[in-house]
């Protein structure tokens, strides 16, 4: 995966048990993985997870001197029959906006865009967090699911997230919840107002991140800009429905 990733669009080399708990915390499933192998080397993967009917591309990648070669196509293709025979329903990735390349090979296999997604970096943002409190994580999950108006993606699902070390905030009109290290997975609120209160609680863990937020929250994106969040990334959530895979 380290050398696969190794020129990527954005940096992204963890190092094992930062992997490995984002594999199971993302529900990793071998049998439903594949991988390309020369001379006992892995050169090529397609890492994939199964929740119930649905399945999700972890991540996949090749190495650079083996590119070129349909080895990404070719185990894109893997993972789809052996979700197919499994019985799922729907096969879901996301790929970053820039990654002509990748979106290519996914729409020749059948996924087609669903929604755009935006990433956010925000610091020390100002508004008055004394509305908020702490609070535990089924109260902060049951206010947020009242108040989103989007499903989050795979790796911000309830059932993602509930197996990691959680800091939650609620306030009276919505809720926020943050992994370690200033990660915000979830958050809603009824007025734009509660959403600043909330992301000023969270910050109290420094600098805030915010992964794979529909861009079609006008409401939550205009919070963001006017606190001067920086948009780092644009992703494109994909799908296909595996009854019309070829």
């Amino acid at each position: 995966m380290l050398a696969a990733f190794s020129d990527y669009i954005v940096p992204l080399q963890p190092d094992a048990d930062t992997f490995k708990a984002t594999l199971i915390s993302r529900g990793f499933d071998p049998e439903a993985s594949f991988v390309a192998v020369d001379d006992d080397e892995i050169i090529g993967f397609w890492n994939v997870a199964t929740r119930n009917t649905k399945r999700y591309l972890i991540g996949s990648g090749t190495r650079i001197g083996h590119r070129g070669r349909g080895l990404a196509s070719r185990l894109g293709m893997a993972a789809i029959s052996a979700a197919q025979n499994g019985g799922s329903e729907s096969f879901s990735l996301e790929v970053i906006e820039g990654n002509a390349a990748a979106e290519r090979l996914y729409r020749k296999m059948g996924f087609d865009v669903t929604r755009k997604l935006d990433c956010y970096r925000l610091d020390h943002p100002s508004p008055d967090r004394s509305s908020c409190k702490q609070s535990d994580f089924g109260s902060v999950a049951n206010a947020i699911h009242r108040y989103s108006t989007w499903e989050p993606t795979w790796q911000n699902a309830t059932e993602t997230i509930s197996r990691l070390p959680l800091t939650c905030f609620l306030h009276e009109k919505g809720g926020a919840i943050i992994g370690t290290g200033g990660l915000v997975h979830q958050i809603a609120a009824s007025e734009p107002s509660a959403i600043e209160d909330l992301l000023a609680a969270a910050a109290t863990v420094g600098s805030l991140t915010l992964v794979n937020v529909d861009s079609a929250d006008s409401a939550l994106s205009a919070v963001l800009q006017g606190l001067g969040a920086d948009r780092f990334i644009v992703q494109s959530e994909m799908r296909l429905s595996l009854s019309n895979a070829s």
